[in-house]
This record gives C-alpha cells, sequence and structure tokens, in this order.
C-alpha cells in the first residue's frame, strides 16, 4: 500500500492583494469552523468564519406564474425568442415576488499585535496539508518568531499559539477594501474577563459572537468557536463551559485534530517526480517557473493536493456543502458566494467518490434533500409540473427560486444533474439503504418534472424553454429578429436532452436490477428514454450545442455544456473512436476559438473533458494555462485572469472562486483512471511529462480501488487492485489490451504492466 507523505506549501510574503489583502490569506478549516491567517508580522489577523452564518436572505412565497409558459413557449417557436426569454422573470416580479440572496459573512477578526523590535527579516508563512496547519516564521533581529494554528476537526475549536507577550483581542471583520460605504455589523460588543474574551454583532438583527480563552505561558494559546445565532446571555456562558473543557496546551488538541484530518486526506495520494522543485519550494518559485517556462511537476502536485485539501476544509458530514468560496470570503455580501448548480458545485465534487471522500458529498444531498417540498413549490408555480425545479443558484435559506435572470430562471436541468451525483454516490458505495431512501426518490421527482415539462411532436419530444449555460447563440435570427446580447433561450439545448436522458437510463438500470421501480414508472421512464432527440453533429465535426436550427452554434464561451454526454456524463465515454473525436473536436474548439473567453473552472473542465477522450497532452496544457493566469500567490484560484493575458475572459474583478482548484484534484484523477460500471482503464491520459509518479488508491464504479505506479524510463508500470465487494469488470491497458477479472470482496491482486509507448 502507497505510504503516507508530507504536502506543504510556503510563501516568501504575507497576504499582499491591494484592497483585498484576504484573498491571499492561509485558509483552515473543518467544515464548520473557518479561519484564514493573514500572515502579518506586527499586526497579525485572522479572519474567523462559520458555515452556517448566512443573513439577509429574504424568502417570501412564491406568486404562481405557470400560466405563462404556454405563450412563452408560443413565442419561442414563432421566433420572438427575445420577447420570450424574460416572460416568466417578468412575471414574478410584476406580481411581486421580491426575494434577496443570502450571503455567508465574515464573523469576526482574531487580532494578535506583536510591535517590530528592529523588523522582520527570512519571512514565511505556509500550510501544511498533510496536518491542516498554517504557520508564520520570521526573524525580528535576532529573535526568531513563530506563530501557527489550525482548526480542530476533533474538537471544533479554532487553536492559534504565538508569542506570549502577543496582544489579543476579537473585533468585527474589518474590510481590506476602502470603500467607505462598506455597511459593518452592528450593536458590536466585546468583552475581556481575565484569560476570557467575549464578542458579540448584530447582521440584519441577528446576533452571532465568539468566545476566546487565551492561555498565557511559555507562549501564548488561544481558543476560540463561534456562535452564528442565539443571545450572548446564553451562548457566552455555554461555549467558556466548553473551551474550559479543552486541553490547555497545544500538542494534545493538534494531536487528535490531526488523526481526524489524516483520516481523510490521506485516504488517497498523488506523487509526481520533479527533478528541479520539492516540497519545500515556495509557491512564487512555482508561479514563477509557470509563468516562464511552464507548469512543474511539482506544482501539479501541489495544486492537487490543494484541491483536496480544500474540499475537506469547506465541509463536514452534518455541515453544508461547499459554495463557490468555502469557507472564506473576506467581503461582506461578497461576490458570488452562493451554491451554482450550473457546473461549480459539480466541479467541486468530481473528486470526491474517486478520492475516496464519498463522507463529503452527504452535506450536498442533505442540502437539497431538506428543499425537496421549496423545489415542489418551485416547478409548481413556476411551470405547473409535478416533482421539483431545482434552480442552479441556491444558498441556505434560501432553497425556493431567488436569482432573477431569465438564464437561471428558464435552466431547468439542474435537478437531473444533481440527481447524477445521487447516483454515482450508489454506485461507488453500493449502499443500498441510500439507493432506496436517498437516491431514488430525488431521481423520482426529478423525472416527474421532466415527464410534465418536455412536448411531444409524435414519437419525440422537445424541451422549451431550453438553456445551454450560461451561452447564446451566434447570429441567431429568424425573419427580421435578431437574437440580444443576454438571450438565452432556445429550443433542445443538447444538455437538456443528454440530462434527461441520463436521468431516465440510470431510472431503468435501477428498476432492472432492484424491485425498487414500479411496471408502470418503468414504461414511462423508457417511453421518454426512446422519445429523446438525436443529437446532431454541426459544421465542424462536433457535437450540436441546441439541436434545432434555428440555434446556430457559438464557441466563443466559456461552458461545454454540449458535451455533456463524454464528461461529466458516461452516456458516449469510450463508445468508439469516431465518437470520441467528435467531442474531440467540439472541446478543442472551444479552446482555440473560444480560448479568450475561458475562466478557470471552464479551463479544469476542459481539462477532465481531455482526459475522458484521452488527450493528455491537452489535458495537462489546460491546468498550465490556469497556473499561468489564474492562480493567486496563496493558490487560490480566480475566476479568471486579471492581467489581461488573453487566455480568458476579460473581467476586471476576477473574483476568487474555488471551484477549479478542486476540480484540479478531479482532472488529475481522470487522467490516470477511467472507471464506469463495468470496466477500468488505466493511465488513459498520462503526459509524458509526468515521467515517475503514483496515485491511489483511486476508488470505481466497478467495486475495486487502484493504486497505480508508473516510471516512463523503464516503460514499466504495477498496478494493485482491491475489491470492496464481489465484482467482476473489464480492465484496459495503456496500450489498449484488456481482460475480465472476478474478484471476492477483500481479494488483492498485482501486476506489472508496460506502457503505451510514445510516437
Amino acid at each position: 500500500m502507497m505510504k503516507p507523505m508530507r504536502y506543504a506549501m510556503h510563501m516568501k510574503r504575507p497576504a499582499s492583494w491591494w484592497n483585498d489583502n484576504w484573498r491571499e490569506g492561509t485558509p483552515l478549516g473543518n467544515g464548520l469552523h473557518g479561519a484564514l491567517m493573514y500572515g502579518n508580522t506586527a499586526n497579525e489577523r485572522v479572519m474567523l468564519t462559520h458555515s452556517r452564518l448566512w443573513r439577509e436572505g429574504t424568502q417570501p412565497d412564491i406568486p404562481d406564474v405557470s400560466d405563462v409558459l404556454p405563450a412563452m413557449r408560443e413565442l419561442i417557436f414563432a421566433g420572438e425568442v427575445p420577447t420570450a426569454d424574460r416572460m416568466i422573470t417578468d412575471a414574478l416580479i410584476e406580481r411581486g415576488y421580491a426575494p434577496r440572496e443570502a450571503f455567508p459573512f465574515p464573523a469576526a477578526d482574531l487580532n494578535l499585535v506583536l510591535p517590530a523590535v528592529k523588523g522582520f527579516s527570512r519571512y514565511r508563512r505556509g500550510l501544511d496539508m498533510s496536518s491542516a496547519e498554517a504557520y508564520v516564521r520570521y526573524m525580528d533581529g535576532d529573535t526568531r518568531m513563530e506563530r501557527r494554528g489550525f482548526v480542530s476537526r476533533s474538537d471544533d475549536v479554532v487553536v492559534v499559539e504565538c508569542h506570549k507577550d502577543t496582544e489579543i483581542s476579537l473585533s468585527i471583520h474589518r474590510p481590506d477594501s476602502t470603500d467607505e460605504e462598506i455597511k459593518l455589523p452592528e450593536n458590536v460588543c466585546t468583552v475581556v474577563d481575565g484569560e476570557w474574551l467575549y464578542f458579540k454583532a448584530e447582521i440584519a438583527g441577528v446576533e452571532h459572537g465568539a468566545v476566546a480563552r487565551v492561555i498565557k505561558g511559555d507562549t501564548a494559546l488561544i481558543l476560540v468557536k463561534l456562535y452564528t445565532e442565539g443571545d450572548s446571555s446564553v451562548k457566552w456562558p455555554a461555549l467558556k463551559a466548553r473551551l474550559a473543557d479543552l486541553p490547555a496546551n497545544y500538542a494534545p488538541l493538534f494531536e487528535r485534530h490531526v488523526a481526524e484530518h489524516r483520516r481523510l486526506f490521506d485516504a488517497c495520494r498523488f506523487v509526481l517526480e520533479d527533478r528541479e522543485f520539492d516540497q519545500e519550494t515556495t509557491n512564487e518559485q512555482l508561479l514563477d517557473a509557470a509563468y516562464d517556462e511552464g507548469m512543474p511537476n511539482a506544482l501539479a502536485e501541489r495544486m492537487w493536493a490543494y484541491g483536496r485539501y480544500l474540499l475537506i476544509s469547506a465541509t463536514t458530514t452534518g455541515g453544508l456543502p461547499c459554495n463557490l468560496t468555502g469557507l472564506w470570503s473576506g467581503d461582506y455580501e461578497a461576490f458570488w458566494s452562493f451554491n451554482m448548480a450550473n457546473i461549480n458545485l459539480q466541479m467541486t465534487y468530481w473528486q470526491a467518490l474517486q478520492g475516496g471522500l464519498s463522507e463529503l458529498m452527504l452535506p450536498v444531498f442533505d442540502y437539497y434533500d431538506f428543499a425537496i417540498e421549496d423545489m415542489k413549490e418551485n416547478a409548481r408555480k413556476l411551470y405547473g409540473c409535478s416533482g421539483i425545479f431545482l434552480p442552479a443558484v441556491t444558498m441556505p435559506g434560501c432553497m425556493r427560486h431567488v436569482c432573477l435572470a431569465p438564464h437561471i430562471t428558464n435552466w431547468t436541468a439542474g435537478a437531473g444533474w444533481i440527481a447524477q451525483h445521487y447516483y454515482d454516490y450508489y454506485l461507488f458505495t453500493r449502499e443500498t439503504d441510500f439507493l432506496e431512501k436517498r437516491a431514488l426518490p430525488f431521481m423520482t421527482e426529478a423525472a416527474k418534472f421532466y415527464i410534465d415539462f418536455v412536448l411531444w411532436q409524435g414519437d419525440t419530444w422537445h424541451v422549451c424553454p431550453s438553456v445551454s449555460p450560461e451561452n447564446r447563440t451566434l447570429n441567431y435570427k429568424m425573419g427580421n429578429i435578431e437574437l440580444g446580447d443576454g438571450t438565452q433561450s432556445a429550443i433542445d439545448a443538447t444538455m437538456d436532452i443528454a440530462v434527461i436522458k441520463e436521468l431516465f437510463t440510470n431510472l431503468l438500470a435501477i428498476g432492472d436490477a432492484t424491485s425498487l421501480v414500479s411496471v408502470s414508472d418503468m414504461a414511462a421512464y423508457k417511453r421518454m428514454l426512446d422519445g429523446a432527440p438525436a443529437y446532431q453533429i454541426n459544421e465542424w465535426g462536433a457535437p450540436r450545442e441546441w439541436l434545432h436550427e434555428d440555434f446556430p452554434d457559438n464557441d466563443l464561451h466559456r461552458h461545454q455544456s454540449h458535451l455533456y454526454p463524454m464528461y461529466p456524463g458516461l452516456e458516449h465515454a469510450r463508445r468508439d473512436e469516431a465518437t470520441t473525436e467528435i467531442y474531440r473536436r467540439g472541446a478543442v474548439r472551444r479552446m482555440t476559438v473560444g480560448l479568450s473567453c475561458q475562466t478557470s473552472w471552464s479551463l479544469v473542465q476542459n481539462a477532465n473533458m481531455m482526459a475522458r477522450v484521452k488527450e493528455a497532452e491537452l489535458a495537462l496544457e489546460s491546468l498550465n494555462l490556469i497556473a499561468k493566469s489564474c492562480l493567486m500567490r496563496n493558490l487560490f484560484t480566480t475566476c479568471n485572469d486579471w492581467r489581461g493575458s488573453g487566455i480568458g475572459l476579460e473581467f476586471p474583478l476576477a473574483p476568487f472562486q474555488l471551484d477549479a482548484n478542486a476540480g484540479w484534484s478531479s482532472a488529475v484523477q481522470e487522467m490516470l483512471l477511467f472507471s464506469d460500471a463495468e470496466r477500468v482503464e488505466l493511465l488513459p491520459a498520462l503526459p509524458p511529462k509526468w515521467e515517475r509518479g503514483q496515485i491511489g488508491p483511486l476508488h470505481t464504479r466497478c467495486g475495486i480501488s487502484v493504486e497505480l505506479s508508473w516510471d516512463r524510463d523503464a516503460n514499466e508500470a504495477s498496478v494493485i487492485l482491491l475489491a470492496s465487494r464481489d465484482t467482476s469488470y473489464r480492465l484496459v491497458m495503456p496500450d489498449g489490451g484488456q481482460r475480465t477479472i472476478t474478484m471476492k470482496a477483500g481479494d488483492v491482486q498485482k501486476s506489472a504492466f508496460g506502457l503505451r509507448k510514445e510516437v
């Protein structure tokens, strides 16, 4: 079995992003509490957050606007798309619907003040991802200064150790922005009582706060817990009692935390040989190398580990799913901080099942299961359909349709796409109780919606309105009408067709394998599958993005929704070489014709797609482009390049979002292993630059886990296969050879094989 190794990153400067220093902080978290260490020397700040501190959302009852749909469809089919596009959204507004999106708010700042004596030198800060511990080290004259901390996964407490002479306080989070119009928390109160610090504030009239214990000795040990609602007269004594029960020194707290963190983090390892750089190389050196000659292997490895680390740190069982900024947004009313289900949430979790983090999927299912009644209301009142409508934009406390933008209102593939994750969880884990009580009920409700929503013409159904996120067709005209810039509604977007087909394919598979699906439902599901419109190929030999002839393709865009049947879907994956070539062309066009329209997450999507079509070098190049354009000093991914490199979208804000961080880990795993319910492919897209390495255990849909190592110079590799259940599958080697393997639960097979020779 592969031995655990240490993953770390080091930086030469504190967080230094002007007007938004938090963006380059060092992130810590246990899925509930979050912390971000700025890394300052004399005046350190540790931003404190909590996954449940969401405020300012309002969720009124949705007015019934389902009467609008027939007229909207009539106009779309008549070519009056710009007029039709806003009809449902405008009807909601006209009938008084005025929801407000909630935001995750920073809870407080832990302030650590230690004035300089002679000034600092030999500065370093960093993060040990293997233990989830951050540090700051520097010299003040001849005196060595050190600060370290973690957020305990076992005790649910923020722990910081610093110099004993440090002045310590709690305050509201101070924005880095110079914008004086930012509305800060109100009714702030801080109390100091010996070794105890108390803090409270209000946002939108709802209290939150913190209690800290400061234990002085040879060092100063700080323990902090937050609360997100309640009254300080009750919360402060309760949190004080819990902190008083914890050990009063760093080592035992750290030891129990590390054991729980490593249970998750060490469940998979990726090691890539780099002859020039290693674990001690700073992020700045790796980024400079990427910007100069191309991404070093050490950076590819570090980014895989970081994406894994961030997902583990941002969520936990019993908590909330990881949103676009995780636990680490330092803004009030943060930009793009919600859960976005038209690719971003899915991308964040692509790595989880294969990487041995199946338990981290459970908060996603909890989140959507809890909202079933709200999603039924969405379906009924927006479209007059049974079942569920899952909007792309949601956040805790706002699970009804809340984002009144037509491309969100009119996109109906959300429930079907999330259903893929429910079914995939079952394929990986084979938990029959989950299938019966969670996956199948959700999938059934999604199916009810599509059965009601589609329009039948003879033996074929169609989708209208139909949105291919977040794209619009190119040069659309019907008569004298030209499609407006923001208009995205159409007919039969390929993604909608693919998602619906996938859902009913999976429901039929469940019905064939179990007695959980009724005969009448099976007949209805088969009719839906048989009635799907056929996919089409455009003039460039790539999949058409819209199947209706009035909607020509547009490759000047970041989303690759039309490639869903190849990735993240499995419908056309490994089907045949001709089909693979069609999807390869589609992905290449997005990365050539549409290169200037890309984002970090779309480059990650392309890396996963290129791995799926076995284009190793193009997959690696997609990651290389991210390394050149969308990484900050702390390796957080920005949505786009802020420096006008032409690699991606021109957008001056360059918002931080960690979907690309997490999706990077998935891309690496997809390059090195593919599985469906019947086969496992070893090293399907191994780049030549990755000469020696190892990865595993990676989990599969076939009921086995896989550990791989390879050496290109020796033209040899080895694999360890471990069966988690009785199984039979096809094992496909890099040279195309394959064999059927049957294993019993607990069986282990080891073998060596040759690598595909380079042409």
